[in-house]
């Protein structure tokens, strides 16, 4: 149940996940939990007209904000959003069937990965749904560099390893950088925030190319993390030999975010090229079939924990 001071973005969650575990959900549906919510704000009740009709214009008001960003949503993810509108926008419908398409799927993931709590429930069908984020954010990054020849590496949790190795592995791949810094400290990070790493190499495999570093973070308390990696410290730390050119950073999280103006440029500025939930999924369409499998898997059990929302 979302908090009396929800969000706009985490009520339409929460009309998603409530759509998904009954197959619809309406606005008058909607409505009635705003009131309910309400409700348990103000154990006083409402004692006068005036301000149970300022209370439920609100609500409507709410309403309608939340029915526009699952508006939102269904345009910036196209085909890939897995939930329909119908009636004018006052009904919000799950096909009966799992989707098997990789763009829903992953909207699926992104939804949960989102709501919920990714630190105690996260390991389900044997899988670590916080981990299951990194392929997913590479490959969408890949797919946003738009050229064939985009080379990825997954260097955080998802892929086992030690992080000497990681940083090996990953120079000899780029052919610069020259491999972990043998005199700098020992090496005590896992990952040092740096979970993918997308690049696009020319033929001649020399160096000067564009790279891009990249965080994920799933759940909701991103927003302090999205300045943690800072690539040019990450370089001085663990590399031997500077990049001929600076590394772009990028950020990706699960949550469909605010994108009112100046939040979604604010988190622009501190988290570098920005990828939150939609963006994501437009470009997961032919998430390779491992990776899908994999999110399928996770996605299906984790779904069994979501409430009804019947009480």
């Amino acid at each position: 149940m979302p908090s009396p001071r929800a969000q706009i973005n985490e009520l339409a969650d929460f009309a998603e996940l409530k759509c998904w575990k009954s197959g619809s959900v309406s606005g008058r549906e909607i409505l009635g939990y705003l009131v309910r919510i309400d409700d348990n704000d103000d154990s006083a009740g409402c004692d006068d007209s005036a301000g149970c009709d300022d209370r439920e214009d609100k609500n409507a008001d709410l309403l309608e904000d939340v029915m526009k960003e699952i508006e939102r949503r269904k345009n910036a993810c196209g085909s890939g959003y897995p939930f329909t509108l119908e009636r004018e926008g006052t009904v919000v419908k799950c096909p009966e069937a799992e989707p098997e398409e990789a763009q829903s799927a992953v909207y699926l993931y992104l939804l949960l990965a989102t709501r919920l709590n990714m630190k105690d429930n996260r390991r389900h069908a044997g899988l670590d749904g916080t981990a299951l984020l990194e392929p997913v954010s590479a490959h969408a990054i890949r797919s946003y560099l738009g050229s064939k020849k985009t080379e990825v590496q997954v260097f955080g949790t998802y892929v086992k390893g030690g992080f000497r190795d990681k940083v090996d592995k990953l120079c000899e791949a780029l052919g610069e950088g020259g491999g972990f810094s043998e005199d700098k400290a020992p090496a005590h990070a896992k990952d040092d925030k740096l979970d993918v790493v997308v690049w696009i190499p020319f033929e001649d495999r020399l160096p000067g190319q564009l790279i891009v570093f990249a965080q994920c973070k799933t759940g909701t308390s991103w927003r302090d993390s999205s300045s943690e990696l800072q690539i040019d410290i990450f370089t001085k730390r663990w590399i031997r030999k500077n990049f001929v050119v600076d590394p772009v950073r990028a950020f990706c999280v699960a949550e469909a975010v605010n994108r009112a103006v100046p939040f979604w440029s604010h988190t622009g500025y501190s988290a570098g090229i920005f990828f939150d939930r939609c963006r994501l999924v437009e470009h997961c369409s032919d998430l390779p079939e491992e990776s899908l499998s994999r999110v399928c898997g996770w996605t299906l059990e984790a779904k069994k924990t979501v409430p009804d929302f019947n009480g």
